[in-house]
Formats: C-alpha cells, sequence, structure tokens
C-alpha cells in the first residue's frame, strides 16, 4: 500500500513487485485484488498519467506509448482512451516538429536530401510519432534545406 500511495502502479506492476520480493502467485493475486478493491491501484488512472508524463516530459509519441502500456498489460481500450485524454493532434504536431528541429541541427549539413529525410523518419519512429505527422513536418523543414559540400 505504501508503494502505491508514493505514485501510479498498474495491476501487473503491483504483481511483479511482490512476486520478486518473494510471494507466491496466490498471495500476490489476493493483494492485487485487495489494493485494486481499495483504490490503490487502478489500471486506468494508471494509464491516464503514464501517457500523460510520457508525452509531456519524454516526448514518446502515440505508438510507443501504447507498446509500453500493452507491455504493462493494460487492456486495449483502457490505453485508446488514455491517449485520447494526453495527446490532441496540435499538440503532437507542435511536439514532433520541435523534436526533429532539435534532430535536424544534430545531422551533417554534407548529406543529401534523401539521407537527411530517412533520418529523420527513422528518428520520428523510434520516438513512436505517426509516419504522417512525421513526413508533413519532415517536408516542411526540408523545403528550405540546402546541401553543402
Amino acid at each position: 500500500m505504501a508503494l502505491c500511495s508514493r505514485s501510479e502502479k498498474s495491476e501487473y506492476d503491483a504483481r511483479e513487485y511482490m512476486l520478486r520480493h518473494g510471494a507466491s502467485e496466490e498471495e500476490a493475486a489476493r493483494a492485487v485484488e485487495y489494493l485494486v478493491e481499495n483504490k490503490f491501484v487502478d489500471n486506468e488512472r494508471f494509464a491516464d498519467s503514464f501517457a500523460a508524463d510520457k508525452f509531456r516530459f519524454a516526448k514518446w509519441g502515440a505508438y510507443k506509448i501504447a507498446a509500453a502500456l500493452k507491455q504493462k498489460q493494460i487492456p486495449g481500450d483502457l490505453i485508446a482512451a488514455a491517449l485520447d485524454k494526453a495527446i490532441d493532434t496540435e499538440r503532437e504536431k507542435k511536439t514532433v516538429a520541435n523534436e526533429m528541429a532539435k534532430k535536424l541541427r544534430g545531422i551533417d549539413n554534407t548529406e543529401s536530401k534523401p539521407q537527411v529525410w530517412q533520418k529523420l523518419l527513422r528518428f520520428g519512429a523510434a520516438r513512436g510519432y505517426r509516419a504522417d505527422i512525421c513526413n508533413d513536418i519532415i517536408g516542411q523543414m526540408l523545403a528550405d534545406y540546402q546541401e553543402r559540400g
């Protein structure tokens, strides 16, 4: 209970924590059930805060957040709801543009446009950004890109 009151935990996190610390499967299941009944653990609340924090602070995209929540065994409907609450299209575009601009500054300016496009697209995919948004932003950024050799 003390651990769950300090930070949000999913049912999966709570169960894994107890198993790592010597609880049996049956004990862990009973304990998680108790924590859920008494609102110490709530997958919906966890998903909402996780999605908001990863988008705002880690600058992750929707795909990467969804994959991380799936790994924590959060149901798909809760993942979709959390992403809808945490990420709106305009904020996502703004975040992608800012992160891509930072990445572009670090790319050698002797590279061709296709090479730069590929690096930026790969960067966006690794961050979990949507490909359509990445392509739009990269197209705008590289419209005036000058290759220098």
